[in-house]
């Protein structure tokens, strides 16, 4: 199960479907960075998904908590979506 921290970030990144983003087309990379500037005390690096995961890799298991996330929301929202791999539109 997911620490309380990764659940509050999905539960707060879903409230504000990521409406801190400016407009556009953006890299996952970037929106990992906005995240972490929003969220700082909901994003801990230290904490790998390969803590949480059986077949985790050696990323923070916060940036799994954005991209479900995003997923969600392609489907939900009106202000994001997805046009290719690793690039999500903000409306």
């Amino acid at each position: 199960m997911a620490r309380h921290d990764i659940q509050k970030l999905g539960q707060e990144l879903r409230n504000t479907e990521f409406r801190f983003m400016a407009r556009g087309e953006h890299h996952l990379h970037i929106i990992y960075r906005a995240v972490k500037t929003e969220f700082p005390d909901l994003c801990d690096d230290n904490y790998l998904c390969s803590e949480n995961c059986s077949k985790g890799h050696n990323q923070p298991e916060w940036n799994h908590a954005v991209r479900r996330t995003l997923d969600q929301l392609k489907y939900k929202s009106l202000f994001v979506s997805k046009e290719r791999i690793n690039y999500w539109i903000f409306k």
